[in-house]
């Protein structure tokens, strides 16, 4: 096994390249020996030769141009057996429990420039390690780190600078780019990082108490990288780079060059970076990456009807400086402007210029919010007061601006949040007939059942009537405080309350389908321009959504007379569960693990309904893959004998009016999908009391003649059985979904709008999470790792063993793989053809 590490070296002198020097650690070396600890430097006992190195990238399948070898002395922690090895590296040779102390030790390794540490950066994010090949601490920490600089470039957060070397001889200068780092967010995963760095990327010091500062470290990673990889993977248009000998002109050049240095006089360069840095300062007016301008805006305690009215003045605009790493360390502008000297220093920080930098910050919000502009006539300004329409203006239109800019804004924590702007509320309410309804007969409950529903207009959270809305309206004021919180009131907003109390059927029935989807989305939605600020359900109906979620205790049925088995506990719930979904017509999927019950959950709760009926109104028909209709059959036989079943299968089936008239006699019919789908005309004509699928996923293609046969039959409720997760493929969930409770999901075109092309190709966790709300009360999944699932077994134990292909098989195996990925390269996405290809893999 070998530990591969990448120890990243930051340039001491001007001019110098960041590099990595590529080393690894083995365990086919030799164990070393006790009492290894000496003060000088000793080559690291167990460290991969550079032809081992070799070998090893060939085998991971990177192989750089020939490499130059370096030799680096790293303080390790180290004790009587020498250097500790890193976490995770099996080997054969013990470990002191003795605290190690740091020693120097020499490796050798590959030196690897900017281009070849971006080239296996990119190679490791998109490739695994063989099992016997693990990253070190710090080959991890900089894969992690390069996955920042992949986002910031795809985010297009980088930019162009220039750079001055303070050579002996003459001024030179360089075109690089660099990565932004001034929003919110990038600021802060950088801060991490930093704080995050393992000790091992800080080990070539010449002196382990003198250390470079991790920050120091990561900053120059992140920019190296960063300008190796623009250059290198920016589209070359060399027709559109100006060819002039202007100063301008030979930087841009650079800035897509190999050699970045900019090739122009001494005398022109000093000349374009005094223009340089003025352009420079125009886009760090918010501050550097230490610390950052900010205004806190503060919202007035309490006012009367008659100020808001009249729109008087009582908003209070302050001016802070804020560090970026602790958004916590404020210095007020009253500070700023009491500073003697050019530094700033607030705890254990210290701001450059803080004076310059706030009126340069001031001044670039100035154009945005003119009003600023009546506060810069002071000599000092530290705040401002502003009127509620100018605090609306600055809170709805420049705050945004500003924020992307990278100043830091406080304001109000209502601002923005659902509870302050006008909405819609609905209130449900259950009907008598639900309430009184016990009965378990087929047609009596179901989700069509009707509920009452009353709207109401909202303002936070206060119920507003028509003639409290006109009230507020007529203060024409965007900004409004009911009964001492603030509140947006916006003209949107206000056109879309008119069109509420106009065309809104304020009070009527709906149905219990519909109810329930407005009862787990409804605050996630939008009608006519109002957001749904609440959905208000009465205790019973409350209860009964708590019952299907699992979050109120569901009633246990016992188990019935005729079933010969003993059901553990999670399956008596289960047997409820599905149960109390049949009572109310709801289709649901029964998800657990494979061997874990499903079939028997299943064959209890149709016994337990024929013996609540004294006979099934119609026959239950269950459809399985071929290969377990016999397994069903035996299942049946043994555990719920009083059932009678017909095995629908083989070339002697019944077909027609013969079918038809041995299906009424009997409580189950056993088939498969294949015969679903050939048989489906006559299947289609019973009145089928319930239809259930084992292994659901057969349906997982929703356009296939035999997802489309299934889903036109006939049934008072609906069941699907699947032994693996369902959310695999967002696909398979709309179809089997739209089997169980037709249009609960919305179409599938919408649903690939709303839902797949989000999760699936954006990791989009909000749309994830509404998701998981809507679909949670359809389905049951318990896993057997669950310890009150199986309490009686131990646990599982999970070996790997892995099975090495020779040099002749994994030659042959590879060229399948290219000639099946070109050929899948060559179909459409999306397309048949494609997915076939990809099925024969």
């Amino acid at each position: 096994m070998q530990a591969l590490h990448l120890h990243w070296l930051t340039p001491t002198q001007s001019g110098q390249n960041g590099r990595f020097l590529l080393w690894a650690e083995t365990t086919a070396a030799d164990p070393p020996n006790r009492d290894r600890r000496k003060k000088s430097a000793q080559p690291h006992p167990v460290a991969a030769s550079t032809s081992e190195l070799c070998r090893l990238l060939n085998e991971i399948g990177w192989a750089g141009k020939k490499l130059p070898v370096e030799t680096l002395t790293l303080w390790l922690p180290t004790n009587h057996f020498g250097p500790v090895p890193s976490p995770g590296l099996l080997h054969n040779w013990e470990i002191d429990d003795d605290l190690p102390e740091l020693l120097p030790w020499t490796v050798a390794g590959l030196d690897l420039g900017p281009v070849h540490a971006l080239s296996l950066l990119a190679y490791l994010q998109q490739h695994e390690l063989p099992p016997v090949v693990r990253l070190g601490a710090d080959g991890r920490f900089w894969q992690t780190t390069f996955t920042l600089i992949l986002e910031l470039l795809a985010r297009q957060l980088y930019r162009p600078i220039l750079v001055q070397l303070h050579d002996k001889k003459k001024p030179c200068f360089e075109a690089r780019w660099q990565p932004l780092l001034d929003g919110e967010s990038e600021a802060r995963r950088a801060a991490q990082l930093a704080a995050a760095m393992p000790a091992i990327c800080r080990a070539d010091a010449k002196n382990p108490a003198e250390t470079l500062p991790p920050r120091a470290i990561l900053d120059s990673f992140l920019n190296y990288l960063t300008d190796t990889a623009v250059r290198q993977w920016a589209t070359r248009q060399e027709q559109f780079l100006p060819t002039g000998h202007e100063p301008a002109a030979a930087w841009l050049r650079a800035l897509f060059a190999t050699d970045p240095t900019i090739q122009a006089s001494a005398g022109q360069m000093q000349h374009f970076a005094s223009s340089f840095q003025a352009w420079e300062r125009a886009l760090t007016v918010a501050g550097d990456r230490h610390y950052r301008v900010a205004l806190r805006l503060e919202a007035p305690v309490q006012q009367k009807r008659q100020q808001q009215k009249k729109g008087e003045a009582a908003w209070q605009l302050h001016y802070l400086l804020q560090a970026r790493d602790d958004a916590s360390l404020i210095v007020p502008a009253a500070e700023v402007w009491k500073t003697k000297g050019s530094i700033l220093q607030a705890l254990d920080r210290h701001f450059e210029k803080p004076q310059e930098r706030l009126l340069t910050g001031l001044g670039y919000v100035a154009r945005f919010f003119p009003p600023l502009k009546r506060s810069l006539q002071q000599r000092s300004p530290s705040s401002m007061t502003l009127t509620t329409n100018e605090a609306y203006t600055f809170l709805r239109q420049c705050a945004p601006q500003l924020q992307r800019a990278g100043f830091g804004l406080l304001v109000p924590p209502w601002w923005n949040k659902p509870g302050t702007r006008l909405g819609m509320r609905l209130k449900l309410g259950s009907t008598s007939q639900l309430k009184g309804q016990t009965a378990v007969g087929k047609g009596h409950l179901s989700l069509d059942n009707l509920v009452r529903y009353r709207w109401k207009l909202s303002l936070g959270d206060t119920e507003l009537s028509r003639e409290e809305f006109d009230a507020l309206v007529a203060l024409k004021s965007p900004l409004v405080q009911i009964r001492g919180q603030w509140v947006q009131l916006d003209p949107e907003q206000i056109e879309a309350a008119i069109r509420f109390w106009q065309e809104q059927d304020l009070e009527g029935d709906l149905s219990l389908f519909e109810a329930m989807r407005l009862g787990l989305v409804g605050e996630e939605q939008q009608h006519d321009g109002l957001h749904v600020e609440g959905v208000e359900l009465d205790d019973w109906l409350q209860s009964w959504l708590n019952q299907l979620q699992g979050d109120e205790k569901l009633a246990v049925l016992p188990p019935p007379n005729g079933l010969r088995a003993t059901l553990r506990p999670y399956q008596q719930y289960g047997y409820s569960w599905l149960h109390f979904a049949r009572r109310w017509g709801m289709g649901v999927i029964l998800a657990d693990d494979m061997g874990l019950g499903k079939t028997i959950q299943t064959l209890t709760m149709i016994q337990q309904l024929k013996e609540e009926m004294a006979r099934l109104p119609a026959p239950v028909l269950l459809i399985c893959p071929t290969s377990v209709v016999a397994n069903w059959e035996r299942e049946q036989q043994k555990f719920t004998p009083g059932l009678r079943a017909l095995v629908h299968q083989g070339g002697d089936r019944l077909r027609d009016n013969a079918f038809l008239a041995a299906a009424q006699e009997v409580d189950m019919v056993l088939t498969s999908y294949a015969l679903a789908r050939r048989d489906g005309d006559f299947l289609q004509q019973v009145d089928w009391f319930g239809v259930a699928l084992d292994e659901a996923q057969n349906i997982k293609n929703p356009n296939t003649k035999q997802a489309q046969t299934i889903r036109k039959l006939p049934a008072d409720f609906r069941l699907a059985l699947t032994g693996t997760p369902v959310e695999n493929r967002l696909s398979e969930l709309w179809s089997i979904m739209q089997f169980l409770n037709p249009g609960f999901l919305g179409g599938q075109k919408q649903f690939r709008q709303d839902f797949t092309l989000p999760i699936e190709k954006y990791g989009d966790e909000e749309a994830a999470r509404k998701l998981r709300k809507m679909t949670r009360p359809f389905l049951l999944r318990r896993v057997k790792t669950d310890p009150t699932v199986i309490q009686d077994l131990p646990d599982k134990q999970e070996m790997k063993v892995y099975c090495y292909l020779s040099e002749e098989q994994a030659t042959l195996y590879e060229a399948v793989v290219r000639d099946a990925l070109a050929a899948i390269e060559e179909q459409e996405e999306g397309g048949m053809a494609r997915k076939g290809l990809v099925l024969s893999m």
